[in-house]
């Protein structure tokens, strides 16, 4: 399947916005998924950009009134018969408003999420592409508040390891193992392991928060929990300098729109850079490798009338031995 990277999409809709504008759309098929049709487009006038999703017509629950209203971008019905003949295409359309950095990587992340679901029956396929939907809107109906002190830890956290993943093979790549922000179970998603980051002040017991069952109890294979144990120290680094590190990085390899995204997505806007002063230096770094006997709850041991978990899992009492963070990725095949 190809056109399925950001850059991917951003060209086919820049061909379609240079072409003469004869009609409300232009068009151009992307890929199917089972029953699901997935064109990319432009409404003009104003070529904006559009994700165009088709499915069977019974397959959309609730018809035209179950779909979500949208936030940052348009959800809109398209009736062309000659292309939708007996079918429900939903168009996203980006506002004129709206970051197109966002909307690029939320068009990705949707036909990712359609490609990744284990089941070809359209009414499933329908039901997850608008719950991402609704994912979405969410997003960016939230209004942007400065990071707690405990989610500038976290983000702190993640930033680091990705820094660290890009002094492996992968290089700046590594950004497109950050898949947190893209509300996936994991913080990294690496070949088919993947790393949950947990991150600490020392001052404070580790206790790691476990959001869901899927963080930990996964198929993914190696599975690692990375424990970051970080001090509040005068030599350390700021939030802001972290950022500003891996721009850099990320500006050299052609990779800042989708960083820029996923930081967005994170909770990090530089308007409230002023409240990211706090300096921190990593003082210990763990990896814990999530096997069978690791402790932690597991479907097969919760009533299945349970929907939904979240615990807190004492890192420092955990017996297992730990390794280092070099050992965690050599384990996941990348490499210094």
């Amino acid at each position: 399947m190809t056109g399925w990277t950001e850059d991917g999409i951003l060209r086919a809709w820049r061909v379609l916005a240079r072409q003469a504008a004869t009609a409300d759309w232009q068009f151009v098929h992307l890929t199917d998924i089972g029953p699901v049709s997935i064109e990319v487009g432009c409404r003009f006038p104003g070529a904006r950009e559009a994700l165009i999703v088709s499915f069977p017509r019974a397959a959309v629950p609730g018809g035209p009134g179950g779909l979500p209203d949208g936030k940052g971008f348009d959800v809109v019905l398209l009736r062309d018969e000659a292309l939708f003949r007996d079918r429900m295409a939903i168009s996203l359309v980006r506002r004129p408003e709206g970051s197109l950095d966002i909307f690029t990587v939320m068009a990705t992340d949707l036909l990712r999420c359609l490609a990744a679901a284990d089941t070809t029956d359209p009414r499933d396929l329908a039901e997850a592409f608008i719950g991402r939907v609704a994912d979405w809107q969410t997003f960016m109906s939230r209004k942007r508040r400065p990071l707690s002190p405990d989610r500038q830890v976290g983000l702190m956290g993640e930033l680091w390891l990705l820094d660290r993943m890009t002094r492996t093979r992968l290089g700046a790549a590594a950004v497109d193992c950050w898949q947190g922000p893209l509300h996936a179970a994991q913080d990294f998603l690496i070949g088919t392991g993947a790393v949950e980051v947990k991150s600490s002040l020392s001052d404070q017991a580790f206790m790691a928060r476990i959001n869901s069952l899927d963080q930990l109890d996964t198929e993914r294979a190696p599975m690692f929990l990375a424990a970051l144990r970080f001090e509040i120290a005068d030599d350390g680094t700021d939030l802001v300098s972290m950022v500003a590190r891996l721009r850099d990085q990320m500006a050299e390899a052609s990779l800042s729109r989708v960083f820029e995204a996923l930081l967005l997505l994170s909770g990090y806007d530089d308007e409230h850079a002023e409240h990211y002063s706090r300096k921190l230096r990593l003082h210990e770094s763990r990896g814990f490798r999530v096997g069978p006997d690791f402790p932690c709850l597991r479907r097969s041991t919760i009533p299945q009338q349970v929907r939904k978990v979240a615990y807190s899992l004492d890192v420092d009492a955990l017996e297992q031995p730990a390794l280092s963070l070099d050992e965690t990725l050599s384990d996941l095949g990348i490499t210094p």
